[in-house]
């Protein structure tokens, strides 16, 4: 039974691991001017880290050659990097009201794709010839929804690898069938 769950959580572990890589990958991609913030970046980090992660777990639940231990440490590895990445993700969009803010949005370097320039000369790489304001808050607020996906996913991963953890722990702590324990 605990394999079965264990195994579901993993399935959804590696589902939102690959989304928000693909997320920030589309985020980077599409930069236009400068590098891609930090944040951006990072999430790349955690999706990827997140992969591996999930890829170790199943392993560990089939091989008895990695020790229970190995899986739980990186399960709550990878939540703290993803509870870092979705921290950064709501603190990066705190002015963007919901993404209702042109301004928030157009000002936030998280979203607007880089700028060349400042104040009134700025031009933002969000910016695409022939753009009227209509199109532009509409193409900003795609991407800032994009940016929420990003954060949500990365809080749902953090939960997913905290679960992941304690039940790999508690089924260690029961025998667990035997694969995956390390017996000294």
């Amino acid at each position: 039974m605990h394999r079965a769950i264990s195994l579901g959580l993993r399935a959804l572990q590696l589902v939102t691991a690959v989304t928000v890589l693909g997320l920030a990958a589309s985020m980077i991609k599409s930069q236009v001017f400068g590098t891609a913030p930090v944040t951006t970046r990072y999430s790349t980090f955690t999706g990827g880290f997140g992969l591996i992660v999930c890829g170790v777990g199943v392993i560990a639940m089939f091989m008895s050659f990695v020790p229970s231990i190995v899986p739980i440490g990186l399960d709550i590895l990878a939540g703290l990097f993803f509870l870092g990445g979705g921290i950064a993700w709501a603190y990066g969009l705190r002015k963007t009201d919901n993404c209702s803010s042109p301004d928030g949005m157009l000002l936030n370097d998280l979203l607007n794709r880089g700028k060349l320039g400042t104040g009134e000369s700025a031009v933002y790489g969000v910016y695409q010839k022939g753009d009227n304001v209509d199109s532009l808050y509409s193409r900003l607020r795609g991407i800032c929804r994009q940016g929420q996906a990003g954060e949500i996913l990365q809080f749902i991963s953090f939960g997913i690898a905290a679960g992941l953890a304690v039940l790999t722990f508690f089924q260690g702590k029961r025998g667990g069938g035997g694969a995956g324990r390390y017996v000294a």
